[in-house]
C-alpha cells in the first residue's frame, strides 16, 4: 500500500492546508564572508592568519515563532546544527505569515547538567536525538553538561604557511547560552503547504577577535569561551540573506510524493519547462539525478535513506525553476 508523504504543489489543496497547516522548514546555512562555509578549507582570519575548520556545531533550542498578528508558537525541542546538516524540520503548525524568530544557542539549562528539573543521563536518550551522544563529542559529563558550541581546527601561529597549531573552542557551562531574535521575517512560501526561512550562520564573525592560532585547546565556560559565545550576540552572527523573500518556485505545473517499499515516487502532471531533476541531501551531495523532458510523468528514487532532502528542478538552459523539500 502506497501513503502519501508530502504533497509539495501548485494548485493542489491537501487536507491540512485547508485547516491552515505547514511543514515549516529553518535553514541556516554556515557562512564565511558570505560565502558557504567548507571544512578543510584555508581562509583569513581576521588577524590575517591562515587557518581551517575539521568541526564547528552547536545546539539550537527553545525557538519561538511569532505570527499571524502576534500568535506565538512554542517549539519544545533541541536542534543540533552542524555544516552538514543544518536544516532544521521545525514541525507542521498552522501558520501563515511569520513575523518574527526567537531561539536559543545552547541547550537550556532544564536540560543541561544534572541539576537540572528535566535533565536525564546521556545514555537514556535514544542513538538519533541530538542530546544522544555524538561525534564529535557535544558532552562534557553530568556535572558540567552539554557543550553549546564547538570549533576546531588547525591555523598558521608563525606565518610560514604550515597549519601547525591546532585549536578547539569546546563551549560548556550554564550561563553561556545566548537568546537571538530575527525581527521582520521573510518567508519563502515554498509550495502550498510548506514555509522555509533561510538563516546565515556568519562563522567568520561568530570568532571575530578570537586568537585561534594561540589559544590551543579550551574546554571550559570562562575566558575565550565567554566571548565567543557573546559574539552570537554583538557580531550580529545570525541574520537573513538578501534573497530570502525570493519564492522557491517558478515552475508551472504540479508535483507530489509517494513513499513505497521501493523508495519515493516524484509524480508530475503538466510542467513544460522542466528538463532536468537533481535531488540533493543536507551535506549538497547530489544523490540522484534525471534527464527528462516529458511533461507530465513518474521517477523512482530507489535506496534513498531516511532524512531530509531538496529535490530541485531545471529547464533546458540550466536554469532554477523551483524546489521541494523531500521528507523520507
Amino acid at each position: 500500500m502506497k501513503s502519501f508523504i508530502a504533497l509539495l504543489t501548485l494548485g493542489i489543496i491537501s487536507n491540512s492546508t485547508l485547516f491552515g497547516q505547514k511543514n515549516i522548514f529553518l535553514e541556516i546555512a554556515p557562512v564565511f564572508q558570505n560565502a558557504n562555509l567548507q571544512m578543510n578549507v584555508n581562509y583569513t582570519d581576521w588577524d590575517g592568519k591562515t587557518f581551517k575548520l575539521d568541526h564547528f556545531d552547536y545546539y539550537l533550542s527553545d525557538l519561538q515563532i511569532t505570527h499571524d498578528g502576534g500568535i506565538v508558537t512554542l517549539i519544545d525541542s533541541v536542534f543540533l546544527v552542524e555544516p552538514q546538516n543544518h536544516t532544521l524540520l521545525v514541525g507542521n503548525f498552522p501558520i501563515n505569515q511569520i513575523e518574527k524568530i526567537n531561539f536559543m544557542i545552547g541547550v537550556p539549562k532544564p536540560l543541561n547538567t544534572q541539576n537540572g528539573a528535566e535533565a536525564i543521563d546521556i545514555s537514556v536518550y535514544p542513538e538519533i536525538h541530538p542530546l544522544s551522544f555524538q561525534t564529535p563529542s557535544m558532552y562534557w559529563g553530568w556535572q558540567a553538561g552539554y557543550m553549546h558550541m564547538i570549533i576546531g581546527g588547525y591555523a598558521d601561529n608563525n606565518g610560514d604557511g604550515t597549519l601547525e597549531a591546532y585549536f578547539e573552542l569546546h563551549n560548556l557551562g550554564n550561563n553561556n547560552q545566548q537568546l537571538v531574535e530575527i525581527p521582520n521575517v521573510v518567508q519563502s512560501n515554498s509550495a502550498t503547504n510548506q514555509i522555509d526561512v533561510y538563516v546565515n550562520c556568519h562563522v567568520d564573525r561568530w570568532i571575530n577577535n578570537i586568537p585561534l592560532s594561540t589559544i590551543g585547546i579550551l574546554h571550559d565556560q570562562v575566558g575565550i569561551n565567554v566571548t565567543v559565545m557573546e559574539n552570537v550576540l554583538t557580531e550580529t552572527v545570525f541574520t537573513q540573506p538578501a534573497a530570502a523573500n525570493l519564492e522557491s518556485n517558478s515552475v508551472k505545473g504540479t508535483a507530489y510524493f509517494v513513499n513505497n517499499s521501493d523508495g519515493i515516487d516524484f509524480i508530475w502532471h503538466s510542467m513544460t519547462n522542466l528538463d532536468k531533476i537533481e535531488v540533493v541531501d543536507m551535506s549538497g551531495k547530489v544523490v540522484a539525478s534525471n534527464r527528462t523532458q516529458e511533461e507530465s510523468g513518474n521517477w523512482n528514487l530507489t535506496a534513498i535513506p531516511n532524512g531530509i532532502y531538496t529535490l530541485n528542478l531545471f529547464d533546458n538552459k540550466e536554469n532554477p525553476i523551483g524546489h521541494y523539500r523531500i521528507i523520507h
